[in-house]
Parts: C-alpha cells; sequence; structure tokens
C-alpha cells in the first residue's frame, strides 16, 4: 500500500531517476504522532522518511506559511538564516542555514523549489538540492542529496488538508547511521507539526 502510493506520488518528481528507488524500497512505520504517520526506509540512495496526516488549514494558507521562505526561521526550530538567491513566478533557489546546538556542526544547502497547483485544488512542492550553487563560505557542514516532494490535498470541503511530505538528505559530517536514519524520517513529521503550530493562533482567531 505504501508502495504505490509512493509511486503515485513520485510521477514527475525532479530526480526521478534517483527518487524511484523509494518507491520499491522497504518501507517500515517508524511513528505515528497526534494522527500523522511517519514511514522510513533505506536504500542504496540513502535514508528516506515518508509522512502522511491532516493539517486543519487550506492548501493555500498551508504554501503561503512554508512558500514565505524568509520567514520560515519564526516557525521552524534551529533554522535561522534564510536567503532567496534566485525567484521565479513559481521557482525559487533558496539558502537555508541550521544553527544546531552544540555539539553538533551547524548545517547549510541551497535546493531549488518548483510548485504548481493541479485542477482539483492539490499543491505540489517539489525540492531539490542544487549542490553548492549560490552556497556562501559559512563554514557549516553542507547538507547533501536533498530531495523532497510536498504535497497538499484538500479535504474537508477545503477547510483541511491532507499533507504527504516525502524527504530524502544526507546531513554529512561524523553523524552516526541512526542519527542520519532519525533524522529522514523525523524532519517530515515535524514540519507537519509545524504546520500545525504555526497556523493554530489563526485558525483559533478565525471561529
Amino acid at each position: 500500500m505504501i508502495a504505490l502510493g509512493l509511486a503515485v506520488l513520485l510521477v514527475g518528481t525532479p530526480g526521478t531517476a534517483r527518487a524511484i528507488d523509494a518507491a520499491s524500497a522497504a518501507w517500515s512505520l517508524a511513528r505515528v504522532v497526534d494522527g500523522i504517520s511517519v514511514w522510513s526506509a533505506e536504500t542504496p540512495r540513502g535514508f528516506w522518511g515518508y509522512a502522511r496526516g491532516r493539517v486543519e488549514a487550506s492548501p493555500e494558507a498551508i504554501f503561503h506559511r512554508i512558500g514565505n521562505f524568509e520567514g520560515l526561521p519564526k516557525v521552524f526550530p534551529w533554522l535561522d538564516r534564510v536567503q532567496v538567491l534566485e525567484r521565479g513566478d513559481r521557482t525559487a533557489l533558496v539558502y537555508f542555514h541550521y544553527d544546531l546546538p552544540w555539539p553538533l556542526s551547524d548545517r547549510s544547502y541551497t535546493a531549488q523549489h518548483r510548485w504548481w497547483t493541479e485542477p482539483t485544488g492539490t499543491i505540489v512542492l517539489d525540492v531539490e538540492g542544487a549542490d553548492r550553487l549560490g552556497l556562501p563560505d559559512d563554514g557549516a557542514v553542507t547538507i547533501e542529496r536533498v530531495l523532497t516532494r510536498i504535497v497538499l490535498t484538500p479535504a474537508a470541503a477545503g477547510t483541511a488538508t491532507d499533507v504527504e511530505y516525502l524527504f530524502r538528505a544526507d546531513l554529512a559530517g561524523m553523524l552516526p547511521r541512526a542519527v542520519r536514519a532519525q533524522t529522514a524520517w523525523k524532519i517530515p513529521l515535524n514540519v507537519m507539526l509545524s504546520m500545525r503550530r504555526s497556523l493554530a493562533p489563526r485558525l483559533a482567531s478565525a471561529r
């Protein structure tokens, strides 16, 4: 069931040749938190995470929050610097820097973002690492092999969204294998939890 869902999710993903092994990987359920289910997998190309759950906000509201790149440090922990290097109508090249707690070294990366809206109202965001393109000499360890797809599907007559989040990245540096594996599924989970928290005040004030 997970493999079938991922195969559909991966259609048209940037770097599909590198991502397609995710659909046939041996996925295992890593955690269920507040109705968000998260799976993990390891392939020859790295560690993967996949989260699925509902957020009580419209796809447009969620995308407005995560697509406001400069405002993301207020939403996600340890993300302290974001710079949009290039921006188009539906694309953006963005630099991210994470100020991680000691003894971890800081991490940074640049990634190309591309998004569109399906006729059904579903919003799709693709993120692919841009190697070191536009990456300043910030002294941080470079996060490698970034490949992400976020799908925001309208639910509950458009007042809620079913979110799917597929993620792969290598945090690099001298991190144990177990840490890299856990990070791959914890990032999708934490991002979805952050979506809920950051949008909760807006929902409460609308009542």
